[in-house]
């Protein structure tokens, strides 16, 4: 399966889990992994409602998250996934986790990693960096499970069309602006029949207009509910598969 465009598979975008697994000396290693709070600047804006916002950083967000994954069949984590915009990777690790999970069972090596790509801006979260990223998957025992490169979704990704049977975002596509938000929408499509994002309330109308356009029939938002609400800000769920032909 060739999983990078044509033009980096003879030298494909640096893998930074390996990177730091061979270097010599390798990074300490955290006992557990830590995920960071999102945007100060988003906490401090917040106000009055910052307890909601702490609490979708700290917890909620994992538990939506976690049901999200565990409502998607095992078949589609055969393949390899692709979380955009993934920082300190947690949908990404558990997207490993679950594959590593089927990988015990699978004695054909069958079972493809997942991917991660960002930018690393410690803006949209603390302590974002691609350190941070490999300590929190050595701590969870899914390095092998995991690759990660720094990329934009603002560009064109460096993967293949069609190569990923999942794509996720988490709160990082309202980051950009609006013409960098409809390129991201455009390459997740690209690049998989089946994309979940979620997000801030507010951006998915335009982003349901970009897979509409493109095809995609069946788009889904929905509210999260109260377990991601940022400050005031609630957050929805798009979830859609590509149309087989």
């Amino acid at each position: 399966m060739a999983i990078y465009l044509q033009e980096n598979r003879t030298s494909p975008p640096k893998d930074l889990i390996q990177e730091f697994t061979t270097s010599n000396p390798p990074p300490n290693l955290p006992s557990e992994p830590s995920f960071g709070l999102d945007s100060i600047f988003g906490l401090c804006l917040s106000s009055f409602a910052a307890p909601l916002y702490l609490y979708a950083s700290l917890k909620g967000k994992f538990q939506v998250w976690d049901d999200v994954l565990a409502s998607i069949p095992d078949e589609v984590f055969h393949g390899p996934a692709l979380d955009v915009g993934c920082g300190r990777g947690l949908v990404l690790l558990k997207m490993a986790q679950r594959k590593k999970q089927l990988a015990a069972g699978a004695l054909d090596g069958s079972i493809c990693p997942a991917y991660g790509i960002d930018i690393f801006s410690k803006a949209d979260q603390t302590g974002n960096s691609p350190l941070a990223t490999y300590q929190n998957a050595a701590a969870m025992g899914v390095s092998e499970n995991t690759v990660l490169h720094r990329a934009s979704f603002t560009e064109q990704l460096p993967f293949t069309d069609g190569v990923f049977s999942l794509v996720t975002s988490n709160l990082a596509i309202h980051n950009v602006n609006r013409e960098g938000q409809t390129v991201a929408i455009k390459e997740m499509a690209r690049v998989c029949g089946r994309v979940v994002i979620i997000d801030l309330f507010g951006h998915f109308n335009d982003h349901k207009t970009v897979l509409l356009e493109l095809g995609w029939r069946e788009v889904k938002i929905e509210l999260v509910g109260f377990r991601m609400l940022y400050g005031v800000l609630p957050c929805q769920i798009l979830t859609t598969m590509k149309p087989s032909h």
